[in-house]
């Protein structure tokens, strides 16, 4: 049996998450950098690797920068069906691709982008034919997604040995405005169907609660006595859960972006890659960080400024992670999804300690993939 694929990159995707531009909607400045930088071409690099030589598969694709070049690398059988002629591409031309994909009657559609991708896939698709979404995007709040894009090869040999259950995953998306002001307001837009293998997809983002305030205040206390940290340098990760201790420490930290603390003082707010780079080199740093709900990661997804090269131009790491108790109940593992090696002492052997309230522990065991 020869799986059809119908295969679309959004060339740009990601490419805001260094750059805490909290998504690339509207953002012109975001084609200059694709010249320079292809980040979703990295990620789909790593999926299509991931895929056997061995595997019948047919590919319909996008000229670029859509695709083209990338399927051009491997060995593929493949068909040009949808052709890109403007200098950038929009909604329109995933919207367009996928009514040709249904043309073709394919089995499956793999995208390469984020929660804005998927919903217009979801626009066309529906629930015609199931998709699976490689991660590349800012913010991936969906539950379409790859763990990581080398879990793509698995979920193929899967859907054609017939060992794969589907399901309907939500489609979220964030109005990027508000998200850019620290404003978290995500929609649902609907279901998409969802080739399901236990562990290979990532599902949907779990919130935080709203009663965990004794919690965070104990997490608050506990982090000020026995971490220190509100002494030396210390790279103040995103979301809610580190939001909220940081405010019982007295700090109005960057709800959705990455903070540079030093000596008690947060001297630098929301900070892009470039510039956490220059504060941290050659320093011992503390990384506060907490997991996303339900999914577990803790790099990699919604906070690229500390990218591998970020952390490894520090002098010393001492990461730090904490979550509140309901929400460490919603996640298996602890996930990293970087873009290179990296050396932080608290991962080497494969389990990490979660605080989650004072002096009180999880510990997870931490899946990476930093290739």
């Amino acid at each position: 049996m020869t799986i059809k694929i119908g295969f679309i990159i959004n060339p740009i995707a990601g490419i805001g998450g260094k750059r805490a531009w909290k998504g690339t909607d509207g953002i012109e400045e975001a084609w200059t950098i694709f010249e320079k930088e292809k980040y979703a071409y990295e990620r789909v690099n790593k999926a299509l690797s991931s895929i056997s030589k061995k595997q019948s598969l047919f590919f319909y694709y996008c000229s670029d920068p859509m695709g083209e070049s990338i399927l051009q690398n491997y060995p593929f059988k493949k068909e040009l069906v949808y052709l890109f002629s403007k200098n950038h591409t929009t909604a329109e031309d995933t919207k367009n691709a996928c009514k040709l994909f249904l043309d073709k009657k394919v089995d499956l559609i793999v995208f390469v982008g984020g929660d804005g991708t998927a919903r217009d896939i979801l626009t066309v698709v529906k629930q015609q034919v199931p998709i699976v979404g490689i991660p590349s995007g800012v913010k991936m709040f969906s539950g379409c997604f790859l763990q990581y894009p080398t879990y793509l090869g698995e979920i193929i040999k899967a859907i054609e040995n017939g060992e794969i259950q589907y399901t309907l995953e939500d489609v979220l998306d964030v109005d990027e405005e508000l998200f850019r002001n620290g404003q978290v307001s995500a929609n649902f837009f609907g279901s998409v169907l969802t080739p399901v293998k236990s562990g290979l997809i990532q599902g949907g983002k779990i919130p935080t609660g709203h009663s965990d305030e004794i919690e965070y205040e104990s997490i608050a206390e506990d982090l000020k006595i026995s971490y220190n940290i509100l002494n030396g340098s210390v790279i103040l990760g995103t979301g809610s859960t580190i939001y909220q201790v940081m405010k019982y420490l007295g700090f109005d930290k960057t709800l959705l972006g990455v903070d540079f603390m030093e000596n008690g003082r947060i001297v630098s707010k929301d900070v892009d890659e470039e510039k956490l780079y220059e504060l941290v080199k050659d320093k011992e740093v503390k990384i506060l960080l907490s997991p996303i709900g339900g999914q577990g990661f803790l790099l990699g997804r919604g906070n690229q400024q500390i990218s591998a090269r970020v952390i490894n131009s520090c002098k010393k790491v001492n990461l730090i992670v904490v979550s509140t108790s309901s929400k460490i109940q919603t996640i298996e593992s602890i996930k990293i999804d970087l873009n290179g090696e990296v050396d932080i002492p608290e991962l080497n052997n494969g389990f990490i300690r979660v605080l989650t309230a004072y002096h009180q522990y999880k510990v997870k065991k931490v899946k990476l993939d930093t290739h």
